[in-house]
């Protein structure tokens, strides 16, 4: 009874230490042990009672850190939190499987992995705080990420806490796990400095990004969409004054139904041609198939340039999966779902960018450079292979225009944010985040937040816009080209290791 209820408590403070490493708490140092307490658990041969404590680390981690989901909806809160956690038993499952047999250690952070990637495609996905994330302000060692992705941020953290529960459980290659951890941090940390002093820009275009802050009770309120309206024109007439090449508006920021010839169509092509500067705004349009959530790009003339169509939509939320089957969930959901297509297009957008340059001998030389953009609408920007579509169609930067009001005063944006700056780094483009009430900034191909739109020093919340110079890089990466083969190497060798010890544990019995 003692140990069950120790270690009830330890997988209580796995959860808990988890959590603390994300936002709000945003202790990132805490992620190199949350997962101690949890291994401690481990018992060899007992699966049912690894799985349960892996499980109820689980539901305390996802419980703890998506408590902003009630704002949404508690029962969809409540499922979502169950069916994650089945990731964290998994993994205490393995690892006693690993204890029972005296297996190498060193398989735990490649299980992690797996079983990261799986949790982020299977059906629809949610690679929502992977444990890669927590490390979003440690620039030296997250720019292993243009090769690995943020697995390899994640693989390195689960070795060391795994060097760590060798050492408390003294494991006669305590050493040897510690060392090898020890050389992943080095190795990737000084791959990060290197990388940080090898980027070459090729062209900076300037871009201003504007922060509506629409309460989400009157986004969808007729009566508020010509005030909804006035307050886009004027914080668009204002970046306009920044010698700004686009401007970029949240998620359906755009108050009417979008049908071209109607006369709420007519009124942002005349912003677009009264400021003489392109819009980027998100709006929901229709087609005879069905209503698309849509980015659309008016250039400085008002003309329409070019539309993108959300790929990827929120289940439960744009959409119903199954509909069939499921239409029924739409009576205990706390909140309307809507009814969405799905695109099939990666749309890639042009824009260019005028610089002026005064050459010693007083002469001004005006050049033109033409730039191309994607776009990540909601929460597309949490997948990694959305970005990588987007820029292997030719994309320089990205931009992520969301809408995180659904969420309140709550950790959401920041945790959201972690997403973009990791595809900034994994695709080495800029990402440039358009969000209704926050976190609307600009992140260098570095990963580093370089503006943000804020007041008083908040950033959510708060109406205003920002300007800035993104700096695009010369090339594409070698995770942008290659994608997640570190994922399917990390596959391989999880094979190779159970397939390696599982022949010697059977050579050893039979001698």
């Amino acid at each position: 009874m003692k140990t069950h209820i120790r270690n009830i408590s330890l997988a209580f403070l796995a959860g808990i230490a988890g959590f603390a490493a994300f936002p709000p708490l945003d202790i990132s140092f805490a992620a190199w042990f949350c997962l101690l307490p949890l291994l401690l658990t481990v018992e060899p041969g007992k699966p049912r009672e690894n799985f349960f404590y892996g499980y109820l680390a689980g539901v305390v981690f996802f419980a703890s850190l998506l408590y902003w989901l009630v704002n949404v909806s508690v029962p969809g809160m409540i499922i979502l939190v169950l069916a994650l956690s089945v990731f964290y038993g998994l993994f205490a499952l393995l690892a006693g499987y690993i204890r029972k047999y005296s297996m190498s250690l060193l398989i735990l952070p490649f299980i992690w992995v797996v079983l990261e990637f799986i949790r982020g495609n299977l059906f629809t996905g949610f690679p929502w705080a992977l444990l890669g994330y927590t490390q979003y302000r440690n620039l030296n060692l997250i720019q292993i990420a243009d090769i690995t992705g943020t697995y390899g941020v994640s693989f390195i953290i689960v070795a060391f806490n795994t060097a760590v529960y060798a050492v408390s459980i003294r494991s006669k290659r305590r050493i040897s796990y510690m060392m090898i951890a020890l050389i992943f941090m080095l190795a990737s940390t000084s791959y990060g400095i290197y990388r940080l002093n090898n980027l070459h820009r090729w062209g900076s275009p300037r871009i201003s990004v504007v922060q509506g802050n629409i309460p989400q009770s009157y986004k969808w309120d007729p009566s508020y969409a010509d005030e909804i309206m006035a307050g886009y024109t004027a914080l668009t007439r204002q970046a306009a004054g920044d010698d700004t090449s686009l401007i970029i508006w949240p998620e359906t920021s755009y108050p009417y139904l979008f049908e071209e010839g109607t006369q709420e169509a007519e009124t942002i092509k005349e912003l677009a041609s009264e400021v003489k500067t392109p819009i980027l705004a998100g709006m929901v349009s229709r087609r005879a198939e069905g209503y698309y959530n849509t980015a659309v790009l008016f250039d400085g003339a008002g003309r329409i340039r070019e539309k993108y169509l959300k790929t990827h939509l929120v289940p439960f939320g744009e959409y119903v999966p199954f509909e069939g089957a499921l239409n029924v969930v739409r009576k205990y959901i706390d909140k309307p779902i809507g009814d969405f297509e799905e695109g099939d297009e990666y749309t890639v957008f042009p824009v260019s960018s005028l610089t002026a340059i005064t050459r010693p001998d007083g002469t001004l030389v005006r050049t033109t450079n033409f730039f191309r953009f994607g776009v990540l609408i909601c929460f597309e920007d949490i997948f990694p292979y959305i970005t990588r579509n987007f820029v292997n169609n030719g994309a320089n930067f990205m931009v992520n225009m969301t809408n995180d009001a659904w969420f309140g005063k709550t950790a959401a944006p920041l945790q959201h944010m972690q997403a973009s700056v990791f595809r900034a780094v994994e695709n080495r483009v800029p990402v440039i985040r358009a969000a209704n009430t926050g976190i609307s900034c600009f992140i260098d191909p570095q990963g580093k937040v370089t503006e943000k739109v804020q007041s008083a020093g908040e950033n959510i919340f708060i109406k205003g816009y920002a300007t800035s110079s993104v700096n695009v890089l010369y090339g594409k990466s070698y995770y942008t080209v290659y994608g997640d083969l570190f994922v399917y190497f990390c596959a391989f060798m999880l094979a190779v290791l159970f397939i390696t010890e599982g022949f010697l544990l059977r050579k050893e019995n039979r001698s």
